[in-house]
């Protein structure tokens, strides 16, 4: 615990945050993530709350051994994106709406965001569109709208409601919507707009409307880090920064994973990066977990661990195990759920009914069976046995190569499939660790 104020440094530019806060910074140094901002931008994706609900989660984690990071937002009444601009580039942490904040609310973090020039005279000018708080920006005196620029797609969005189109120059025509004409201006409802690259998702289908226009082409395999700005099907938007190489199909197959029904690609290399407040932000569990997890595995991780029924003529379904989280629905006395998840909480239990989707209640108002069943594993490393789930934690034993191990319950936490064996003893394992015996 912090029992002092922190004082953040990230990039060149330092303030003071409230006790038990911190603000951290991501970004890339073409070698690895770095704990610090290397580069000045002038377009930001932010994350504005009013700090009455906890509705923005960070997550971190390796996808084939590179480093990613994901801020997931929650749209509501109490948090919101913007873009932010300034017509010269700034650190991400400088990158900041004062008006908004003079306004109550907080500052959550943000990522980097659009392309920018990085001549000389025009050093700072946005590539493309940058809109926001329901106007075009302006540099130098010129409107940053999408006809400066070729072969970019720009991403509207305003509150929960986000899409992706394709406006501007391409092989000396103008692309897009039949009534957008340069020498009329432009007019689009929506709060804000930012352009970025080429798509890997638009409207639920995975495709480039881009088709490789322009002079974005040469980032296609860019071979670096990179921003991706998107959406899934429950209108919650992610900020993806990922540290290093990977091929964009496997890109694409993370992209499904986390059912994203937009995305679009934001600038990258050395511009991608990642701030965020641990005051405002809370730490989620990967949800690309099972990428790193073999499928037999991955089997039993979600099989349910028994059923439930409600005693009441309707309970709240929490999207996290926490009573301050957004409400998915309700549960109702005439149905059956399956259980894959218990964690015990002060009056009751949380209950994990499926995808983020938890019940809390006690003997009461909650009726639970346990299925019983486990499953045998042979470690294929030493591996500790702690005596809690978590690291730290005291280790009280070894499994050594080639042991078997009889299961009773499969978590993930931490980074970690934790395996609690029948004599309530736990174990932490990753893909290459263990290999399943019997079923």
């Amino acid at each position: 615990m912090i029992l002092a104020a922190v004082l953040s440094i990230c990039g060149l530019f330092s303030y003071t945050l409230p006790i038990q806060a911190e603000e951290v910074c991501n970004s890339w140094d073409e070698t690895k993530r770095v704990h610090f901002l290397r580069r000045k931008i002038p377009t930001a994706i932010s994350i504005y709350t009013d700090g009455t609900e906890q509705n923005v989660l960070h997550e971190k984690g390796l996808i084939d051994e590179v480093q990613y990071d994901i801020l997931r937002v929650i749209p509501t009444e109490h948090t919101f994106l913007q873009v932010d601009y300034s017509e010269y580039p700034v650190f991400l942490n400088e990158l900041k709406d004062y008006n908004t904040i003079a306004q109550g609310y907080q500052y959550a973090g943000g990522v980097n965001a659009g392309y920018f020039s990085n001549t000389e005279y025009e050093y700072g000018r946005p590539v493309g569109a940058v809109r926001r708080h329901n106007a075009w920006t302006w540099w130098n005196g010129q409107e940053n709208t999408p006809a400066y620029g070729s072969g970019y797609a720009t991403a509207y969005f305003t509150g929960d409601d986000m899409w992706i189109r394709y406006h501007g120059w391409a092989w000396n025509d103008w692309q897009g919507d039949d009534s957008w004409r340069w020498w009329t201006g432009y007019t689009i409802n929506a709060e804000n707009g930012i352009s970025g690259s080429y798509t890997y998702f638009v409207d639920g289908v995975e495709m480039d409307i881009t088709g490789g226009a322009g002079g974005m082409i040469n980032y296609r395999n860019y071979g670096r880090a990179v921003t991706i700005f998107a959406q899934n099907d429950e209108k919650e938007y992610l900020l993806f920064t990922i540290y290093g190489t990977l091929p964009e199909e496997r890109i694409k197959e993370v992209l499904r994973e986390l059912h994203v029904e937009n995305a679009i690609r934001m600038d990258g290399g050395g511009s991608a990066q990642m701030v965020y407040e641990t005051e405002l932000v809370k730490e989620a569990r990967p949800e690309l977990r099972w990428s790193e997890v073999p499928e037999d595995i991955a089997a039993y991780i979600e099989r349910p661990r028994g059923h439930l029924s409600v005693n009441t003529f309707k309970m709240d379904v929490y999207s996290e195990p926490d009573l301050s989280s957004q409400t998915r629905g309700d549960a109702t006395i005439d149905e059956r759920y399956e259980v894959y998840e218990l964690i015990p909480g002060e009056g009751g239990t949380w209950y994990r009914i499926g995808t983020k989707r938890w019940l809390f209640g006690n003997e009461e108002n909650i009726t639970y069976k346990s299925d019983t069943w486990k499953v045998e594993f042979v470690a294929q490393n030493q591996l500790s046995v702690y005596e809690k789930p978590a690291i730290p934690s005291k280790i009280i034993d070894v499994v050594e190569p080639g042991d078997t191990i009889v299961v009773r319950e499969i978590y993930d936490r931490e980074s970690f499939i934790w395996i609690m064996t029948e004599d309530h003893k736990w174990i932490p394992v990753k893909a290459e660790d263990v290999t399943i015996k019997v079923q």
